[in-house]
């Protein structure tokens, strides 16, 4: 079975690094490394050039620091992969480099794309064939609709990675562009869908009940929604480049200021649901009481002005407030690492990423009950509604005023919380290609 991973958006926006294009790399790259193991199944990771697919020969900046596999495992895996799927490396001094499998492997020129629109590398297209949508293809043109039904001419099997349906539950928190944009998408293509795979149970329930209501199209009896589970590999499992030869140096000294202090991480795009009033709002009452507190949003800045002047307008912003945009894998790794706790104000959520990797690095959460993460922090997260700030400060009072109540939670999570790995979300997705 052939398993086309579809990545474009990720592929052509390599700058990027939202939750979605961290979602698709390391699924991507578990996808191709368990096709290795198994012969059954062959991963090759696409993207649509508006005619057609061509092969994906990276998915990440070129100035970024990737994980790097232990020396043992990186050499096992780079000879499987040069073995079975005749890759050209990147030379250094006449010497093979150990890297991150997709940054440096190049395919070769003359297999990147077919010369038969129904062929990929000289092979026909057939019923055993799986083509999995796992990035944000929503504004793609029309060319792409055409692509897909003519993958189901030949009896592919279509599957959608369902992340979340915000600009249709929720239009409200979008600009009307992109909930056009969206909904446009999900109501054209979703009767070519085969398979539906939400990243929560909370997702998958909201795309059947959109088609319930009549908001998505009910026309494909045959089609299956389900779920799996996203990974978040803990810091003692990833090993980073040092931050300070692969990230911009005016940002690493902010950075590093903010790394000795004692502050709350907000990770996640400076977009309306993610309820940064609710969060300021709560930090301003604290700050009352606890002047060496400081907060800090990671992630790019949104498409709502007022929320970047809801941030910028504190009087604390620059001072105990910081904002840093699009940063690199190894700079969140440290944000995580050297964090207080993380909150999670979300007005909902498709998921909640953030609540996993924090947890994950062994770090209290604090919450809110929006979507799914209640679903996915369990009873490990501090859970507050999301429309009342007080709780939020609450919550936050309480872990600041008590280092044995703060360690409690610290030691829960280091003895009973059991981390879920990339690798165990890729097996489980795969599991649903099948049949």
């Amino acid at each position: 079975m052939r398993v086309f991973i579809d990545c474009t958006h990720t592929a052509n926006h390599t700058y990027k690094n939202t939750g979605i294009h961290r979602v698709v790399r390391q699924l991507t790259l578990e996808l191709t490394k368990l096709s290795l193991a198994n012969s059954d199944v062959k991963a090759i990771s696409v993207k649509f050039d508006g005619n057609f697919i061509s092969r994906v020969t990276s998915l990440y900046p070129e100035n970024d620091s990737q994980p790097a596999e232990s020396n043992q495992a990186s050499s096992a895996i780079l000879s499987k992969i040069i073995n079975k799927f005749n890759f050209l490396v990147y030379k250094a001094n006449n010497k093979i480099r150990r890297v991150w499998p997709f940054k440096y492997l190049l395919y070769k020129p003359s297999i990147s794309t077919s010369k038969e629109p129904d062929e990929f590398e000289g092979t026909k297209l057939s019923p055993e064939d799986v083509y999995l949508i796992v990035d944000s293809n929503w504004d793609l043109p029309n060319s792409y609709y055409n692509f897909l039904q003519r993958l189901k001419s030949h009896g592919v099997t279509i599957i959608l990675v369902c992340y979340d349906l915000i600009p249709i539950k929720f239009p409200e928190f979008c600009s009307k562009d992109f909930c056009k944009t969206f909904s446009e998408f999900f109501i054209q293509y979703s009767p070519l869908f085969d398979k539906v795979i939400g990243i929560s149970r909370q997702s998958a329930k909201d795309y059947i009940e959109a088609k319930e209501k009549g908001i998505l199209p009910n026309t494909n009896s045959n089609q299956v929604v389900t779920s799996f589970r996203l990974g978040a590999d803990s810091i003692k499992h990833q090993k980073f480049q040092n931050m300070d030869d692969n990230d911009n140096n005016s940002e690493n000294t902010q950075l590093k200021s903010v790394l000795n202090k004692r502050y709350i991480l907000v990770v996640g795009s400076l977009v309306p649901h993610k309820n940064i009033k609710t969060t300021i709002t709560a930090f301003d009452l604290l700050v009352e009481s606890n002047e060496n507190v400081h907060l800090v949003f990671a992630g790019n800045r949104g498409w709502d002005l007022e929320t970047d002047r809801l941030i910028e307008s504190n009087k604390n912003y620059g001072k105990l407030i910081h904002i840093f945009g699009s940063i690199s894998d190894s700079q969140l790794r440290l944000l995580y690492e050297n964090c207080y706790c993380l909150v999670q104000a979300s007005f909902y959520e498709g998921y909640g990423l953030p609540v996993v990797e924090a947890l994950q690095n062994y770090k209290p959460v604090i919450a809110s009950t929006g979507g799914s993460l209640p679903e996915v922090g369990g009873d490990f997260c501090i859970y507050f509604d999301p429309n009342q700030p007080e709780e939020l400060y609450k919550s936050l009072s309480q872990l600041l005023s008590s280092d044995t109540y703060y360690n409690q939670l610290v030691t829960r999570l280091r003895t009973e919380y059991k981390p879920f790995s990339w690798q165990e979300s890729a097996k489980e997705l795969l599991s649903h290609l099948y049949g």
